[in-house]
């Protein structure tokens, strides 16, 4: 049968007025009109409510939404001694930024950045958690490097400190990890700098990880792509549709998180036509290996539009397996 997974990130806000509005109780804090405690509050309400959206969809396999994130770096990049959090820059091809970390200094681990957030999530969830870090390459890429100078050092250091951070969370209860390498999809020259890193990163654990691209093509990447030493391999088969056909001609070793619900378009997919594709996949990928999920995260939408997605995501893959 298959299964469902979501990639990352959820909309923050909610438009439904009995729900906590985060935004507002944000700038209620920074206008000093609100509490440190209220506004965690706030944040604790938030996660609370997207575990619940997911668990009601019928989302196998959950995150907390990444609900206390400002972008994928930074949560990450604040704990990290050596990184001073610079200016905005855009993320991708999106309408969206991220603060771009500053490398002043040789890198070295200050404290875990989404442990105690896991340790939350699955304490309020009745369906199991799978936390997310970035990728060593792609906080590499996304930073600027000024003490370095030296592409390798750079991610092996970073490699070595996400390694800290996915071994406290394998010890907690973390059953499957996600690490996001969105940049590799864009140097598919670095393969084999990615295959170091993520060596470093799942040395000794023993939670399953699964490897997430999106926004690019893999075609450059394959059929090396899946070699690589993670168990998923998380594939965007909407913003390229050759990825699609790339997958199809995959040996069906390891396990794959098919991207087929468009994250950055309101439009819902048809049923049928998922279910066609669904039919299409499994000929060549065993079912028991593919997790069906959106592109990417999902806080590209508006709230109202995610739910349904994700509902609709989950009602299709029913149909489909009966």
């Amino acid at each position: 049968m298959l299964k469902t997974t979501v990639v990352g990130n959820y909309p923050k806000i909610t438009e439904e007025k009995t729900s906590v509005n985060l935004r507002r109780a944000r700038n209620r804090f920074d206008l000093k009109k609100t509490t440190s405690e209220e506004l965690e509050s706030a944040y604790q309400e938030t996660i609370k409510r997207v575990i619940r959206e997911q668990e009601e969809a019928g989302v196998d396999l959950i995150t907390d939404g990444q609900i206390r994130w400002d972008d994928l770096l930074t949560p990450f990049a604040k704990n990290i001694q050596g990184i001073e959090i610079g200016g905005l820059r855009r993320f991708f091809d999106n309408n969206v930024y991220y603060r771009r970390p500053i490398i002043k200094s040789k890198l070295s681990f200050a404290d875990y950045s989404v442990v105690e957030e896991f340790k939350f999530a699955q304490a309020n969830s009745k369906k199991e958690i799978k936390p997310v870090i970035p990728g060593a390459f792609t906080f590499a890429m996304l930073s600027l490097d000024e003490f370095y100078h030296d592409e390798q050092k750079l991610v092996f250091d970073l490699a070595e400190i996400l390694h800290k951070e996915a071994e406290k969370l394998n010890q907690e209860g973390a059953k499957i990890i996600q690490i996001d390498e969105p940049s590799l999809c864009f140097h598919p020259d670095k393969l084999k700098l990615v295959e170091e890193s993520l060596k470093i990163i799942t040395r000794g654990l023993t939670a399953k990880f699964a490897l997430y691209l999106y926004f690019g093509s893999i075609k450059k990447l394959v059929p090396d792509l899946f070699d690589l030493p993670v168990d998923i391999v998380g594939v965007d088969v909407v913003s390229k549709k050759e990825n699609l056909d790339l997958l199809l001609q995959y040996d069906g070793k390891k396990e794959i998180g098919l991207g087929c619900v468009d994250a950055r378009n309101t439009k819902i997919e048809s049923q049928s036509k998922l279910c066609v594709l669904f039919e299409k996949v499994t000929k060549k990928i065993p079912e028991d290996k593919i997790s069906i999920n959106p592109s990417c995260g999902l806080e590209f939408l508006p709230h109202a539009e995610a739910q349904k997605k994700l509902k609709n995501m989950v009602a299709a893959v029913k149909k489909f397996n009966g």
